[in-house]
């Protein structure tokens, strides 16, 4: 697999430039967040496909992606885009859904190989492949960044609950370095065209972690909520 330490390969630089113009242009607001020497882990809602692909491209400096491990496989990426992004978000029917499904596949699979993506194996014990190639890139000075929303747990009108499975990886990087990460809330707003990264919460190894990661997933849904609605407002 290719690595992001000197930046995307032509690909990937192409095919997202070429989404970016066509489906997923967005300004990028609070860099000055992302401004440090450390590694951070950036937590996002997910708003469909503009949210993964809007983010990733607006990004100044590389990071590394969680992904549906689906989207890393040529034996199951095709019924995924087709039933989420061909059929629900392009409202496109069969069979031409399924054959465009396929050819995106294809280019999918290269690009997250090209950019680093990491596959997130849910509710299955390969969950901790995806724990370890993360805690490993960060304990290089990389940067992760999450799309943590739980589509079956609606908290409001704009975000469902967040998943906690990557905040371990604060323990994790605490007790092999004994630093401290920091999680960065960004806030994509579709509607506006817009994403906010706003100022970082920092993991406590002094409080139970139980506690603590509930604290941590709280202010990132708080925090998230507040950015997004201060963008709506920015577009009026």
């Amino acid at each position: 697999m290719r690595g992001r330490g000197s930046g995307p390969g032509v690909l990937s630089k192409y095919f997202y430039k070429v989404l970016r113009r066509l489906f997923f242009n967005a300004h990028l607001r609070g860099l000055q967040n992302l401004r440090g020497d450390e590694p951070v882990i950036l937590v996002a809602n997910h708003a469909g496909a503009f949210g993964p692909v809007s983010v990733i491209t607006s990004m100044p400096t590389p990071t590394y992606p969680w992904v549906a491990h689906e989207v890393t496989d040529l034996a199951m990426v095709a019924p995924r885009i087709q039933a989420e992004f061909c059929e629900q978000e392009l409202r496109l029917k069969p069979p031409f859904s399924a054959l465009l499904a396929r050819v995106i596949g294809r280019i999918c699979v290269a690009v997250m190989k090209d950019i680093g993506a990491i596959p997130v194996y849910q509710k299955s014990k390969d969950i901790r492949t995806t724990v370890m190639q993360s805690l490993a890139l960060l304990q290089q000075g990389k940067s992760i960044l999450v799309f943590a929303e739980d589509s079956t747990r609606r908290i409001n009108d704009v975000l469902c609950e967040f998943c906690t499975g990557f905040i371990h990886l604060a323990k994790l990087y605490y007790e092999t370095t004994r630093k401290a990460v920091e999680f960065l809330p960004v806030a994509v707003n579709r509607k506006a065209h817009r994403i906010r990264v706003g100022a970082p919460i920092r993991f406590d190894a002094a409080t139970p972690f139980g506690r603590e990661k509930m604290r941590i997933k709280q202010e990132l849904e708080r925090s998230v909520y507040a950015l997004y609605r201060e963008l709506e407002t920015a577009s009026t």
